[in-house]
C-alpha cells in the first residue's frame, strides 16, 4: 500500500525490517500519487490543504494510525521547523515551514 503522510515514526513500524529512506522532488511525488492508489494519513485540514495545493492532487484529512507492513511505501511531507507544543497551523502558516519530501519503503529484513 501507498501512504501519504507528514510524518513518520518507527512507532508506525511493527516487526523486524528495513527501510528505506529516499529523497524525492515534487513531480516525483506527484507522478508516484497519480501513477498508484494511495491513502492519505494526513492528520490536519490545513496540512491536507497545503498538499493539494503543492502537488495539484486531491488531498484528504484522515487522522488514522498508520502500521506499515512489509512492501508498503509511505510518502512524507517532513516539515524541516519544530511546531510550538499544541500548534495547530493554518494553510498560510504550513506554506512558511522549508519541506523535503521523503519516501519511506519497508522492505523485508
Amino acid at each position: 500500500m501507498l501512504y501519504l503522510n507528514n510524518t513518520f515514526s518507527l512507532g508506525m513500524v511493527n516487526s523486524d525490517c528495513t527501510l528505506k529512506v529516499s529523497f524525492l522532488n515534487e513531480n516525483d511525488v506527484k507522478s508516484l500519487l497519480l501513477k498508484n492508489e494511495f491513502v492519505s494519513v494526513v492528520g490536519h485540514q490545513a496540512t491536507a490543504d497545503f498538499i493539494t495545493l503543492l502537488l495539484g492532487v486531491e488531498v484528504g484529512m484522515n487522522r488514522v494510525a498508520v502500521s506499515l507492513q512489509k512492501g508498503d511505501k509511505l510518502i512524507v511531507l517532513q516539515l524541516k521547523g519544530r511546531l510550538p507544543e499544541g500548534k495547530i497551523l493554518t494553510k498560510d502558516e504550513v506554506s512558511q515551514i522549508p519541506y523535503a519530501w521523503i519516501l519511506v519503503e519497508v522492505l523485508p529484513s
